[in-house]
């Protein structure tokens, strides 16, 4: 009788312990912890953790496509054939200059988003910890939209995160309309 009741406590510890450490293996394996992780680095002032979960050169890229967007139309029917030449001659030459851009100016633009987020406050962090508290994450295979609400304005903030071969996901694209608000909001014009 004594050694059964062994068996079950022990059987009972042995299930428990894997769905713990199940449990405990997908949450640190998922978006919400990577943007835990990341304000868990901004409390710290700890620029290198919290760039480590970000894909500057795909948000770079990302966000130059985008902004793309904002240009006039190119009215690719219209005109002679010198025209569309200069086009897709300017469409390579952007495809080449782009990458070599970002190489130039990716300590600057380091240096500035490290500033920028050194300089928050203590209230703004606390904020920004919520905020991912109740983030609403929509995970597809190794993609992930997120959407995190501002509490003061009620407009969404969303980005996507990729989960990259070492199992950490990291944010390689941000809104480019939310982004404009943001820096609009932050900056001034």
């Amino acid at each position: 009788m004594r050694r059964k009741t062994l068996i079950i406590i022990l059987a009972v510890f042995i299930v428990g312990a894997g769905a713990g450490g199940g449990l405990f293996f997908n949450w640190i394996y998922s978006p919400r912890y990577s943007l835990h992780q990341m304000v868990m680095a901004l409390k710290a002032k700890n620029m290198v953790d919290f760039i480590n979960y970000l894909d500057l050169k795909e948000i770079f890229n990302n966000f130059l496509e985008a902004s793309s967007t904002d240009l006039p139309p190119p009215s690719s029917q219209e005109g002679d054939e010198m025209a569309r030449l200069t086009r897709n001659l300017g469409r390579k030459f952007a495809r080449f200059v782009l990458p070599q851009l970002f190489k130039t100016y990716e300590k600057d633009i380091q240096a500035t988003m490290e500033k920028y987020m050194v300089s928050l406050d203590n209230k703004q962090v606390l904020a920004l910890t919520a905020a991912i508290a109740v983030a609403q994450i929509k995970v597809e295979g190794d993609e992930a939209q997120v959407s995190i609400r501002d509490p003061k304005t009620k407009e969404d903030f969303r980005f996507q995160m990729r989960r990259q071969e070492d199992g950490v996901w990291r944010i390689v694209e941000v809104n480019y309309q939310d982004i404009k608000k943001f820096i609009k909001r932050e900056f001034g014009d």
